[in-house]
Parts: structure tokens; C-alpha cells; sequence
């Protein structure tokens, strides 16, 4: 029986990356030496590997995952019955989740990385990426859209946040726990989402920006208030616990969204944003009553992916709310903007 395809889009990081005695880990190992680390591979599908481009994933960019899109539907055209992409992890919980809403695949996209480079003991890129490719080899994993496989568990794209600074452990999902998780040779899928979100983005639009603006103890807003005047076109704003900013703020956060887009985000690391917990000035329902629309479960890297991607794709403020919901409970396939193709 033959063996299913695979390919393999590598975007660099610590998964491909080595050092010398004394040097800082630089990005250069090829594809083949990524396979050549787990020969286990052959056994599991035919896999080929795209060096797309060779960068630390904080020089990623939003253009680079929409090519990526277009790489991945043109391998899934071509046969491929899975697609498994490595790159750093700075920002690997943004890039998986904008392939998720960017792309409609049943295939299983698979993203992962490495905690420590290849040039370290116990280096976790061989053991993540075998995981990743069992996992985009598996029918089990159809219809989950894009998946962060990394420590033989899975998460969903929306789901997963980076929770420390180098623990071979740091990925993990806080409102919903993996949706699986990978053992010997076996994929186990455990929970399966509702629904997903696409976002689809026309071939000319325009490149959008979205500010994310922190509040910090004793903030006195003058971050908050030069956003528009920079040029952005929305803001996602990380607030305090369910979505609280100190009282004399929450006039400027007023102004600023009667001229962009203001997403409600909490910096905490789990957790929807309150609605109607509390009533003071600066609180959640204050917030809301001046126009800032509820991130929910979303923090605020998560919000700020989605928040960009929906004014790319031209939805208007006054449905931007609704598609946070949206993005938040989605129930079966739903498309932004509605429509044909």
C-alpha cells in the first residue's frame, strides 16, 4: 500500500538551526537534514520538504503566511494528503492561527518548531517534527484546520498560546486543554471544534495595520490616544484582568473608537472578557458602552491576526463585533465576507 504524501514547508527556526561551541544558533540546516534526524519518516508517508525561507520567526510576516496559503492549496492540489510547516516559535501561535482562518482545507496542516535548536542536548525538533508529520499523515487529524503539534500534543490554532520562555512544554491551550495528543505510533483526537472560521482576502487587498497597545499600572493614556494619528487602521488593546483599564483612560479608549476599531482583549493568559460583571468607569461595560468590541476568549495576539485579517478582507466596523463572536463559537464552516468561492 502506498504510502501517503506529504510536504513539508520549512520557514526556519530553531527546529533548523545549529551552532557551533560557543556561537548563538543561526538558521542553515537544510531539508534533507531535517529528515535525515528521523528516519522513522519513510515508514510513515513520502515526504518532501520546501525550504520557503530561511528566518527567525520574528521576521515573519502576515504576506508571507497568505503566500503560504497559496503553497499549501497547490501541494494539496498536487495530492498531498497533509502538510506539516516548521518555524521558530516566537510567533508561532499568530502564524498557525492566521493559516487557520486564511485556509478551508480538510487536509490537516500540522505547525511546529523546536524549544531548543539542534545544536543543544535534547534537542525537541526531531521528536516535534516526527509527531507533526503522524499527525498530517492521520485521518484522524481531517477537518481540525491548522494544528500546533509540539510536545506530542495537539492544539488548535485559536486555542494554543507560547506560556513560557523556553520549556520544551511551553505550548498549551488554558480554555480548552489539546484536542490530542500523539503516542508511539498512534494520533488520538479527543475533542473536535464546533466549527471554523475562514477569512477570505481578495487577491488585491490592501495591506492593513492594527496597533496592540498594552495598559500598564499607572498608564496615563498617551499611547492609547496616538494610534489613529499613526496610522492605524484598528487597535486590539490589552487590558487588565476581564477588561479593565484605569478610569481616566477609558474617555481617551471613547475617542480613539469613534475612529477606529478598538478590540477589548485581557492580558491575562486565560479567560473571556467580562460583559457585565462590573459597572465603574473603565470597566468592561464601560468599555463596551464607548464602542470597544469584546475580544472573548481571544488574547490579544490571537485578536490582533483576526482583527487585521477581517479589515483586509473589507468587513465593516459595525459586523466586526459579530465576527468576534463568530470567531469565538463558530458552528460548522463560516466564511467572512458570505459569498460564493
Amino acid at each position: 500500500m502506498a504510502l501517503p504524501k506529504l510536504v513539508i514547508f520549512a520557514l526556519g527556526g530553531t527546529i533548523a538551526s545549529s551552532a557551533g561551541p560557543g556561537e548563538g544558533a543561526t538558521i542553515r540546516i537544510s531539508g534533507a537534514e531535517l529528515l535525515g534526524a528521523i528516519p522513522q519518516a519513510r515508514d510513515i508517508a513520502d515526504v518532501e520538504v520546501h525550504g520557503l525561507t530561511m528566518a527567525p520567526s520574528g521576521d515573519l510576516r502576515l504576506a508571507d503566511m497568505i503566500g503560504l496559503r497559496a503553497a499549501i492549496g497547490k501541494a494539496i492540489g498536487t495530492g498531498a494528503a497533509g502538510v506539516v510547516v516548521t518555524q521558530g516559535t516566537d510567533t508561532l501561535e499568530e502564524t498557525a492561527y492566521a493559516l487557520d482562518l486564511l485556509t478551508t482545507f480538510g487536509q490537516p496542516i500540522a505547525v511546529t518548531g523546536a524549544m531548543r535548536h539542534a545544536g543543544l542536548p535534547g534537542s525537541d525538533g526531531p521528536a516535534n517534527l516526527l509527531a507533526a508529520i503522524r499527525v498530517a499523515a492521520s485521518q484522524e487529524a481531517a477537518g481540525l484546520g491548522a494544528v500546533v503539534v509540539f510536545n506530542d500534543e495537539i492544539h488548535a490554532a485559536r486555542h494554543v498560546r507560547k506560556r513560557h520562555t523556553s520549556s520544551t512544554a511551553t505550548f498549551g491551550s488554558p480554555l480548552t486543554g489539546p484536542l490530542g495528543y500523539v503516542t508511539e505510533d498512534r494520533v488520538r483526537v479527543l475533542l473536535r471544534p464546533n466549527g471554523r472560521l475562514h477569512i477570505r482576502i481578495p487577491d488585491d487587498a490592501a495591506e492593513v495595520r492594527v496597533a496592540q497597545v498594552g495598559v500598564f499600572f499607572d498608564d496615563d493614556g498617551r499611547l492609547v490616544r496616538a494610534v489613529p494619528s499613526l496610522g492605524y487602521e484598528g487597535m486590539v488593546l490589552a487590558a487588565f484582568g476581564g477588561g479593565h483599564v484605569p478610569s481616566w483612560i477609558a474617555p481617551i479608549l471613547g475617542e480613539v473608537s469613534g475612529r477606529i476599531p478598538v478590540v477589548l482583549a485581557s492580558r491575562t493568559t486565560a479567560g473571556e472578557n467580562l460583559r457585565s460583571t462590573y459597572g465603574y468607569p473603565g470597566s468592561e461595560s464601560d468599555l463596551i458602552a464607548r464602542g470597544l468590541i469584546p475580544a472573548g476568549g481571544l488574547d490579544p495576539a490571537h485578536a490582533t491576526v483576526l482583527l487585521r485579517l477581517l479589515l483586509m478582507a473589507g468587513v465593516q466596523r459595525g459586523t466586526l463585533g459579530r465576527c468576534f463572536e463568530q470567531a469565538n463559537d463558530p458552528h460548522g464552516l463560516v466564511t467572512i465576507p458570505p459569498g460564493n468561492g
